[in-house]
C-alpha cells in the first residue's frame, strides 16, 4: 500500500512537471495574454480538467512559471564579493530581460491579479531578490542593506519597464545601474546629458471644441474618476460611466476611442491637479526631495487604484495611451529634477530616473506586496538623505570627488 501511494505521488509529480514545463514552452512561442489554457493542457498531455485540479487558475499557473524563471536567473553570483556582487547579479537580471521580455511582461500582466496564491507567489520572488541583494550590500554604508537592496531592485525593475515600454535602451538600464552603484559607494554620479524621456514629446491633442463639448469631455472624465475610485478597473464598465455622465455612449468614444485611452485621460488630469507637481521653492532644497516623495506617497495611498491603473495601462499597445504615460513620466521626472538641481546633485536627470523608479517600486510594494505606506515613506526618507549627502560631498569636494569606488569600474558595454 505504501508502495502504491509513493507510485501515485510520483505520477502527480510528474504529471504537474509536464504542466509547468509546457506552460513555459508556450511562454517561450507567444504572450501571456495570448495563451489559451487548453493549448498549454494539448502541450503537457492532460485534459483541461487534469490541467485544473493542479493549478485553479491561469494566472496562478504562470506565477509558478514566472518564480522558476526568476529562481534560474536571480542565483546569487559566484567569485566576486560585496558591491561588486550586487552590481554583476544586477546587470544580469537586466540581461536576462532583454533576452527574455515576454517574462517581464507577464510580471507586470500578473501584477493586476487579486488571487492571494498569486500575490503569495509574486511576494516570494521579490523577497527572495530582495534578500540576495540585501547580503551582497551588507558592508554598503551610505544607507542600510535593506534600504539599498530595495534600492537597486527598483531601478532594475523601472529601467526594464522603460526598456520595453518606453523606447530606452537596455543599455540605459544598465547606465542607472552604474549610477545608483556609484552613490552606494559615495562616490558621484557621472555626468550625462539628458536622454530621449528627458525632452519633449509629442502629445495627441483634442482639436479644439467648442465650450459645450469641453464641458461634456470634462464631465466625461469626472465621471470616469468618481467610478475608478469605487470600482477596480476590471470592473470600471464605458457603458456605466455614459450613462453617469448623461451621454450616449457612441458619443462618449467620439471623444475617447477606448476605456484605456479614457482611465488614461483620467490619470493625467489627477496628476496634473495634485500636489506632486507644485514648486517646492518656500522649502530649504535639503528638504524639497524628501518632501516631494512623501507628496507622491500620501497621492497615491489615498487613490490606489489609480496608481495600479498606470501600471495596467503600460501593458496597452495604443499610441494615445503611451503619449500620456510618456508626458507624466516626463512631467514628474522634470519637477525632481528641478529639486535635484536646487540641492547641487552633479547629475539631476540620472538621479530623478533613479528617484521616481524607487518611487513606483515602493508604492506598487505598498499596494499589492503587503508592505505599507509607512514602510516606503522610511526608505523614501533614507534616500533622500543619500541624495543630499551626496550632493553636499560633492560641494565640498568638487567634481573630481573619490572616495575608493575605483573597483566599481562599469562594463566594457556602458563605457562608451
Amino acid at each position: 500500500m505504501t508502495a502504491e501511494r509513493g507510485d501515485g505521488e510520483s505520477l502527480r509529480r510528474g504529471r504537474r512537471r509536464r504542466i509547468v514545463n509546457a506552460a513555459f514552452e508556450c511562454l517561450v512561442a507567444s504572450e501571456f495574454d495570448q495563451i489559451r489554457i487548453d493549448e498549454v493542457a494539448a502541450a503537457a498531455g492532460v485534459a483541461k480538467a487534469t490541467l485544473y485540479r493542479y493549478f485553479p487558475s491561469k494566472e496562478f499557473l504562470y506565477s509558478i512559471v514566472l518564480r522558476e524563471w526568476v529562481d534560474q536567473h536571480h542565483l546569487r553570483p559566484t567569485g566576486v564579493e560585496g558591491l561588486e556582487r550586487a552590481r554583476t547579479r544586477a546587470h544580469a537580471m537586466i540581461a536576462a530581460f532583454e533576452d527574455d521580455p515576454q517574462f517581464f511582461r507577464l510580471s507586470v500582466a500578473l501584477f493586476s491579479s487579486a488571487d492571494p496564491a498569486v500575490k503569495a507567489e509574486l511576494s516570494g520572488v521579490g523577497a527572495r531578490t530582495h534578500q540576495y541583494f540585501r547580503d551582497d550590500l551588507a558592508d554598503v554604508t551610505a544607507v542600510s542593506p535593506n534600504d539599498a537592496s530595495i534600492i537597486i531592485q527598483a531601478i532594475v525593475h523601472s529601467s526594464v519597464m522603460s526598456a520595453l515600454y518606453h523606447g530606452s535602451s537596455f543599455l540605459e538600464a544598465g547606465r542607472l545601474v552604474e549610477q545608483v552603484m556609484r552613490l552606494f559607494a559615495g562616490d558621484d554620479v557621472v555626468a550625462s546629458q539628458p536622454g530621449v524621456a528627458d525632452g519633449v514629446v509629442e502629445i495627441p491633442t483634442v482639436a479644439a471644441l467648442p465650450p459645450f463639448k469641453q464641458r461634456r469631455r470634462q464631465r466625461i472624465v469626472d465621471c470616469a474618476g468618481v467610478a475608478l475610485r469605487a470600482n477596480p478597473y476590471e470592473k470600471l464598465h464605458v457603458s456605466t460611466v455614459a450613462t453617469d455622465a448623461d451621454v450616449a455612449l457612441g458619443t462618449l468614444y467620439r471623444y475617447f476611442s477606448s476605456k484605456e485611452v479614457l482611465c488614461a485621460s483620467v490619470l493625467r488630469e489627477w496628476f496634473a491637479a495634485s500636489d506632486f507637481v507644485t514648486p517646492l521653492e518656500h522649502l530649504p532644497p535639503e528638504e524639497r526631495i524628501g518632501a516631494r516623495l512623501r507628496i507622491a506617497f500620501d497621492a497615491f495611498e489615498a487613490d490606489p487604484e489609480f496608481f495600479r491603473v498606470n501600471v495596467l495601462l503600460y501593458a496597452v499597445d495604443e499610441s494615445p495611451v503611451r503619449a500620456i504615460l510618456t508626458e507624466m513620466l516626463i512631467r514628474a521626472r522634470a519637477v525632481m529634477v528641478a529639486d535635484l538641481v536646487a540641492v547641487g546633485m552633479g547629475n539631476p536627470f540620472d538621479v530623478a530616473k533613479i528617484s521616481w523608479s524607487l518611487l513606483s517600486a515602493l508604492t506598487a510594494g505598498a499596494i499589492s506586496y503587503g508592505q505599507t505606506f509607512a514602510q516606503a515613506r522610511q526608505v523614501g526618507e533614507a534616500f533622500a538623505a543619500m541624495l543630499v549627502a551626496s550632493a553636499s560631498g560633492r560641494d565640498r569636494g568638487g567634481a573630481d570627488r573619490r572616495s575608493g569606488s575605483a573597483g566599481l569600474r562599469p562594463p566594457r558595454s556602458l563605457e562608451s
